[in-house]
């Protein structure tokens, strides 16, 4: 039988040919940038692939002339307030070359800003209805405050223009209020962010109860430098952290994914600081308002009892001597009586004061969990009643160490003060 032989660059002509006949103009390509290199002259190179999953599918190099690219480059940064990078994904518009020494490869002639702002916001909206249906998305904000939010654990750049606001605004507070400030240094931006804020996060769970809460701060930044703050992971992280989070990262638009899982959102480091002041000012005003109760009701009882001392001494004027004798020793009587009842309302006031401080104690999850009591979830709320569950819920349970996941495999009706109710619920462990 004849065989048709080709030569490598006749077969390599023949694609060359081919592809100009299908592509006769340029095509608008959807891709992500695997990597990008600019050389002296001015030229961009970049590598561009697609991706299922984790898995790369496609992957070709493509060419920015350096006049393109300075225009192209201009457009897209004042579009979206960041430059081309790898890691993004872009529509560029291009024309499909085919070298018969180079092989096949891409020449850039435009650049959509639109589809990158869109992908951000699309990936967004999925994250925030995957944490919506895994019921975690309301978590740190069912945690509650505590009562002197004095001990803050900070993750910033410690080079951040915001961070050193933070200190600042904390340290030098009017009311010269101490706080303990820690910092966990992290990236804040770029590719890094999201692994190296889930890190500084384990740091200070690692030592959580030397923190009353977390401040993840930041000076601000466009849409695309702040999509860190978007990923599902340091999301879910967040969400699910046994201490109250509070973000300023510089949104002055729209909440991150961050933002909306976070306990309280504010919009600028500054702001966290005085909130975080606000919280003690709070706690003072109250002591203040119960110091003042007891002096107040002190005073009255004195101002009573002196009445009472000068009613007896008008009364003694008209006495005879044994009579004034007594009376004397009834008002020393007196007396002693009214500062004991005085010292007895101080240290009532006192006590109750203590109680009061104990009974915040006593109610601190923390504490009950210390006690052998578990705290139960379902959708980010406390469980109180089974009769509400349905077969193959996902439950939290909150153990002193550590927390479980079940799944609701059967319930049980048990008699309670003569009634039935649903109980025994039998978990299936993830």
């Amino acid at each position: 039988m004849e065989r048709t032989v080709y030569s490598l660059f006749e077969l390599n002509a023949l694609i060359k040919s081919l592809i100009s006949q299908s592509f006769p103009s340029a095509i608008w390509v959807a891709a992500e940038i695997a990597e990008l290199k600019c050389n002296q002259k001015g030229h961009c190179y970049l590598e561009l692939i697609e991706k299922d999953g984790d898995r790369s599918i496609a992957q070709s190099r493509a060419t920015i002339w350096s006049y393109d690219y300075r225009n192209l480059s201009r457009t897209f940064e004042k579009a979206t307030g960041e430059s081309l990078r790898a890691g993004m994904k872009v529509l560029f518009l291009v024309s499909v070359n085919f070298h018969e020494l180079y092989g096949l490869s891409f020449t850039v002639r435009d650049v959509d800003p639109a589809y990158t702002l869109g992908e951000m916001a699309l990936r967004k909206k999925e994250v925030i209805e995957r944490l919506t249906e895994e019921g975690i998305i309301g978590l740190n904000k069912a945690l509650p405050l505590p009562l002197v939010p004095q001990r803050v654990a900070v993750i910033s750049s410690p080079t951040a223009a915001g961070y050193g606001d933070f200190f600042n605004q904390l340290d030098h507070n009017p009311y010269g209020y101490k706080f303990i400030h820690v910092l966990f240094p992290a990236v804040m931006q770029g590719q890094e962010a999201e692994s190296s804020i889930i890190s500084a996060l384990k740091q200070i769970h690692g030592s959580r109860s030397s923190f009353d809460v977390v401040a993840i701060i930041r000076g601000g930044g466009s849409a695309i430098d702040l999509s860190c703050f978007d990923c599902y992971p340091l999301a879910s992280f967040a969400a699910k952290f046994p201490l109250p989070v509070i973000t300023g990262i510089g949104h002055e638009k729209d909440d991150s994914v961050m933002d909306i899982v976070a306990h309280t959102r504010l919009k600028t480091p500054t702001a966290v600081a005085e909130f975080l002041i606000s919280g003690l000012r709070s706690f003072e005003e109250n002591v203040e308002e119960i110091r003042d109760r007891v002096l107040a009701y002190t005073q009255r009882l004195m101002t009573d009892a002196g009445y009472r001392l000068d009613d007896l001494g008008r009364r003694l004027t008209f006495v005879p001597a044994r009579t004034l004798d007594v009376q004397r020793h009834k008002l020393l009587m007196l007396e002693k009586d009214l500062g004991i009842s005085a010292k007895q309302m101080i240290r009532k006031e006192s006590e109750r004061l203590r109680a009061m401080e104990q009974a915040v104690r006593h109610l601190d999850p923390t504490n009950v969990l210390r006690r052998g009591y578990s705290i139960t979830r379902y959708k980010g709320k406390v469980l109180k009643d089974a009769s509400s569950l349905k077969k193959w819920a996902v439950i939290e349970t909150r153990l002193r160490r550590g927390a479980v996941t079940s799944i609701v495999h059967e319930k049980k009706e048990v008699e309670k003060d003569g009634k039935k109710q649903a109980g025994d619920l039998l978990p299936g462990f993830e």
